[in-house]
């Protein structure tokens, strides 16, 4: 074998590998930027409640309803009927504004939520829908549907409370209400979810 032709060979293919690599370490280097600048945009994220949207029970539309007295007799006696036969269902949209004052756009990757009744958890879910907020005070809202049934959610309580319970749901965000919502906002980082703390969102800006 030529030995100089062999260790010209072997040479090239070093270099090439070394050029390869530096190639992948420079990718990597600039992933590793934007995911820690990613991050730290997500963590700076404000969150605020934007209100509900499509609210119904028992199939009545509550949108424009603050106080389900309110409603006219054919409604009310729909839900009344619904409470006699064991089965309320009820579903909403709650809306959460994300803000982001930071140079660089925000990634989430979803977000766990919980609806508190008097400080104590009601209903939870999460959210795996990947979010984008733009930079320098771009805004996104994000939705997320509830559904549940509220005379599972109630066994033991009356009408009259769970009438109650209606409207403080419509109402939610005013601080005369007894309802309060909390979210955990999610990033993905190397394949990891990373999570903030829960946030309780108590102004209303709808």
């Amino acid at each position: 074998m030529n030995t100089k032709h062999y260790f010209g060979f072997a040479g090239k293919a070093i270099k090439k590998s070394c050029n390869l690599l530096l190639a992948a370490f420079c990718c990597l280097s600039m992933l590793s930027c934007d995911v820690l600048s990613g991050v730290a945009s997500f963590v700076n994220c404000k969150y605020e409640y934007a209100g509900l949207s499509n609210p119904g029970v028992a199939g009545i539309n509550l949108n424009n309803i603050s106080n389900v007295q309110n409603l006219n007799a054919a409604s009310l006696l729909k839900l009344t009927a619904g409470i006699m036969s064991g089965s309320l269902p009820m579903s909403f949209t709650v809306n959460v504004k994300a803000v982001n004052p930071n140079a660089s756009a925000a990634q989430i990757a979803g977000l766990d939520w919980a609806i508190d009744l008097n400080s104590s958890n009601i209903l939870s879910g999460t959210l795996n829908d990947k979010v984008s907020i733009p930079a320098n005070g771009g805004e996104t809202v994000i939705p997320f549907i509830v559904q549940t049934d509220l005379l599972a959610l109630f066994k033991n309580e009356s009408k009259d409370n769970i009438l109650k319970f209606v409207n403080s749901l419509l109402n939610m965000g005013d601080s005369s209400s007894n309802i309060s919502l909390r979210i955990r906002p999610s990033v993905m980082v190397g394949g990891q979810k990373i999570s903030t703390n829960f946030i309780t969102l108590t102004k209303n800006v709808k």
